[in-house]
């Protein structure tokens, strides 16, 4: 997937010549945009944190969400297990909590992006017809699928399936948040935002490229993203996502060129800002093992 990204990338450098042409306004919007993003994950993480009386400093909320960015970016919930080693040496957080935790998050992203990504089609239908048909029926089904869920509708046991399993435990965690209303909306909150912060920046990341995708493709674009990523098989997301994002791009009519161009751009700001932020906090995040071994 990576080698087919570079050649597409190759095939089409001219277009990237138009980011130098890019605003310092533009350029530094980009960037306070996903620092905006880092920081509603760190929330969100330091939100599920106290629901188990785990308090977090503000440089760990920041700095482990930046980490997390970063190496999800690489490998597969790489971020993800690195955080769950941290909070399990420093706060002795169960990795199976943890877990469940991180996977019920996941679960209402999913459900929140999938309700905009309905709305949105359906308007879409209204106006022109054609491919949003099969888009809308298909966030209607992940909308009415989780929505069962999260009315508890299912009595889930346990399976011997790994991936059952998984979401088997992020269900039973999400039963557990949804007893807790005040975070369940928190967490609602923060994912709309979230899906509000990246959309804002995708199209600003086109309107760099010289791109006329309309602002509403790019919602588009962005609700499909989470599902892209969680996909287990995948290692890496790493040139899937921007394929399967142009594939999508060229099915609107907006071109293959466009959204895979785009999406790698955006990948890119993530990356570099995420990895400056990491960098600042790697003392901080790694140096507690020295801490703990030398107080002991």
């Amino acid at each position: 997937m990576i080698f087919l990204l570079g050649s597409m990338v190759a095939r089409h450098r001219e277009e990237l010549t138009q980011l130098k042409d890019i605003s310092f306004a533009q350029f530094f919007l980009i960037i306070s945009l996903v620092i905006g993003s880092i920081i509603i994950n760190g929330k969100k993480l330091n939100a599920l944190a106290g629901s188990f009386n785990i308090k977090l400093k503000n440089k760990e909320v920041l700095g482990l969400s930046a980490i997390t960015t970063s190496l999800n970016n690489f490998f597969f919930k790489a971020g993800s297990l690195f955080t769950s080693n941290y909070l399990k040496q420093r706060y002795e957080f169960p990795f199976m909590s943890f877990a469940g935790s991180q996977g019920a998050d996941h679960l209402i992203s999913f459900f929140i992006n999938a309700v905009i990504g309905l709305i949105l089609s359906i308007v879409f239908l209204v106006s022109k017809n054609g491919v949003f048909l099969a888009l809308t029926l298909g966030y209607a089904s992940v909308t009415i699928a989780l929505g069962l869920i999260l009315l508890k509708t299912f009595d889930l046991q346990h399976r011997p399936n790994k991936y059952l399993n998984a979401l088997i435990r992020a269900v039973n965690s999400l039963y557990r948040i949804l007893k807790n209303r005040r975070l369940f909306f928190t967490l609602c909150i923060y994912n709309v935002l979230i899906v509000g912060f990246n959309t804002l920046r995708f199209y600003l990341v086109c309107k760099a490229l010289g791109l006329s995708i309309p602002l509403g493709y790019c919602v588009l674009f962005v609700t499909l993203m989470p599902f892209i990523s969680a996909i287990p098989i995948i290692q890496s997301d790493i040139g899937t996502r921007e394929l399967i994002v142009g594939i999508f791009s060229q099915w609107l009519g907006a071109g293959f060129e466009s959204g895979m161009l785009a999406t790698l751009l955006d990948r890119c700001f993530i990356l570099l800002t995420a990895i400056i932020i990491s960098l600042f906090f790697s003392n901080l995040l790694i140096g507690f093992k020295v801490k703990d071994s030398t107080s002991q």
